[in-house]
């Protein structure tokens, strides 16, 4: 299960994760947060991963696509609170990981 919370403050697209991103879970990343930053031209995305329980190769999939989206956007897209397991998973990814 993955609950987003999202709150936007100008083009600022504010996330926060509780839960599990999984395969099972990704599609509300696709479905929900991808169309809603496209169709309110969001340049920024934060996503507070303090009370995501785990991630899995999917879900590293589903915050790639955001921040590749941000990229072609000329965006930023930062990850916060991230614990130290799901860290070294994501440093290959080359994340910007703020602590």
């Amino acid at each position: 299960m993955l609950i987003l919370n999202l709150e936007q403050k100008e083009e600022c697209l504010h996330a926060r994760l509780v839960g599990s991103l999984t395969k099972n879970t990704t599609y509300k990343v696709y479905q929900y947060v991808i169309p809603y930053m496209k169709q309110k031209n969001i340049k920024s995305f934060v996503c507070d991963c303090k009370s995501l329980r785990r991630i899995d190769f999917d879900g590293k999939g589903a915050l790639l696509k955001i921040k590749l989206y941000l990229k072609k956007q000329k965006g930023n897209f930062l990850l916060c609170n991230v614990k130290d397991t799901m860290k070294q998973e994501l440093i290959g990814y080359r994340m910007r990981i703020q602590s």
